[in-house]
């Protein structure tokens, strides 16, 4: 008897579980359309120069027109470059932008959209020395196939910021 139940509430559990997915097609919204300039490969770009020997990454359309697929070089210094894949999406049930970051170091990190004011950042939360520091990354379309990545970091839970980097990245396909 005890297994009939609880084969009964698996059963339940799993009919609940896909019941319960969104099964409706995809809607383009404004939101869902903020990448739109996306696809293509990015180079790092200072002084108004194209460092091709520096970072880059590479991005494709994805599964659905708001998903992405993003295959990154970082070069950290003079010895160290790193390689990445990541995955930048719309989540039509929760209406935001979802990132995941794959590296061959291997970090697995997953990343929630929230927008601030026109633009989308993605925001996690690290523990770093016992202390809990939100991070949050945005990547803001400028003129002329220009992309502005910064990121900045915050101790009390984003009432304030400090900024760890801006960068530019120029599409060059």
């Amino acid at each position: 008897m005890k297994h009939f139940l609880l084969a009964t509430f698996l059963m339940v559990l799993e009919l609940n579980l896909v019941l319960s997915q969104d099964a409706d097609q995809f809607a383009e919204t404004v939101d869902s359309k903020y990448y739109d300039f996306w696809e293509g490969t990015w180079f790092k770009y200072e002084n108004g120069e194209i460092d091709t020997s520096g970072t880059y990454f590479k991005v494709k359309r994805g599964i659905h027109p708001a998903a992405f697929q993003e295959n990154w070089r970082l070069v950290i210094d003079s010895t160290t470059t790193l390689y990445a894949t990541a995955v930048r999406a719309w989540d039509k049930t929760d209406t935001k932008w979802r990132y995941v970051w794959i590296s061959e170091d291997s970090l697995f990190q997953v990343w929630d959209g929230v927008k601030v004011d026109e633009d989308w950042y993605i925001y996690k939360t690290f523990k770093i020395n016992g202390e809990h520091i939100l991070s949050r990354q945005a990547w803001l379309p400028q003129k002329d196939d220009l992309v502005l990545r910064t990121s900045e970091w915050s101790k009390d839970n984003g009432k304030s910021w400090k900024l760890r980097f801006k960068e530019y990245y120029k599409k060059i396909d």
